[in-house]
């Protein structure tokens, strides 16, 4: 037997050494097993090259040997298919740690974005106690007024802060949450055993908004529905304020309607923080508001229910 023939003897051994290892790790990992079939399949073609080799120098028997172009294509055309595979796995793999790894910063994001709206609203809180607590102190009524009417301007901007972290959405709140927790608010500040005041609220359901409006939104609220507290029962003790929220086309409609003596003229026309705060935040939500005196003061905003500018996170 010559040289040659002992190499690919050798060779030959090599093979069914590497073929019983490919095997044994694709019955340990069957992950591998789609990408390991391919190197199986290339270990084995080169054993008939081998045999073929051996019995042609080894036994001069060169019937093998027709078929040795075949099997070097076939081979080649196996290890092309192979690469071919390796890289799609590779990219996959990749693909899959990428989105492993955006999830993970996109939880990390939320937590940080839940945990500063937390903290603001407990900031706020902490502002609002003060607030109470310099009401208390001081004498002059107006004083304490103004005090109170910011103190209620900082609870509306807290509750749409609570909400926002106490919801799994970070993009959008519940219309209906904020409006339950401002109007409570108000209702605890406003209704007592010395009046028959009344507050009603027609909120529909499954109402959602963005994040950047929610806020002015519950300003523009709280702004109203204080005025016709303090503005439309002036000279009684018994009133009723009905709030609607509802959509319209493409629009929100909000309409607050009190049955006091409507709002004179003089009002509208005037300075007053409360009307100036509500105009300019009604600009920013690119809507539009109109007072009407019938039976009470009623007053309509609507705006847009698609924000222009959203924003993004």
């Amino acid at each position: 037997m010559g040289f040659i023939a002992i190499l690919n003897l050798l060779s030959l051994l090599v093979y069914v050494i590497a073929i019983v290892l490919i095997i044994r790790s694709l019955i340990r990992k069957p992950s591998y097993r789609g990408e390991g079939a391919f190197v199986l399949i290339l270990a084995t073609i080169p054993c008939y090259v081998s045999i073929s080799n051996v019995f042609e120098h080894g036994f001069s028997i060169d019937y093998f040997d027709d078929y040795e172009g075949f099997f070097k294509d076939l081979y080649a055309m196996f290890f092309l298919i192979y690469l071919y595979v390796h890289s799609v796995k590779k990219e996959q793999a990749q693909r899959i740690e990428h989105e492993r790894q955006i999830k993970s910063d996109f939880k990390l994001k939320t937590k940080l974005l839940t945990e500063i709206h937390h903290r603001v609203n407990n900031n706020l809180q902490i502002i609002s106690g003060l607030l109470a607590m310099q009401v208390e102190s001081e004498n002059d009524i107006k004083l304490t007024t103004s005090l109170g009417l910011i103190q209620n301007r900082i609870m509306a901007i807290a509750s749409v802060h609570k909400i926002i972290y106490g919801s799994p959405n970070l993009l959008y709140v519940d219309l209906n949450r904020i409006f339950d927790s401002i109007l409570g608010n108000l209702k605890n500040t406003y209704i007592n055993n010395e009046n028959k005041f009344e507050l009603h609220d027609s909120i529909e359901k499954g109402l959602e908004m963005d994040l950047d409006r929610a806020i002015p939104m519950g300003l523009i609220l709280n702004e109203l529905v204080s005025n016709s507290f303090r503005h439309a029962f002036m000279s009684r003790n018994s009133g009723t304020i009905n709030v609607h929220l509802g959509k319209e086309e493409d629009q929100f409609l909000l309409i607050v309607k009190d049955d006091g003596p409507g709002i004179d003229n003089t009002v509208l026309d005037g300075k007053g923080m409360g009307l100036t705060l509500v105009k300019n935040l009604v600009k920013q939500l690119r809507g539009t508001i109109v007072f009407e005196k019938r039976s009470g003061s009623i007053i309509e905003i609507r705006f847009p229910i698609l924000n222009q500018n959203p924003i993004h996170i």
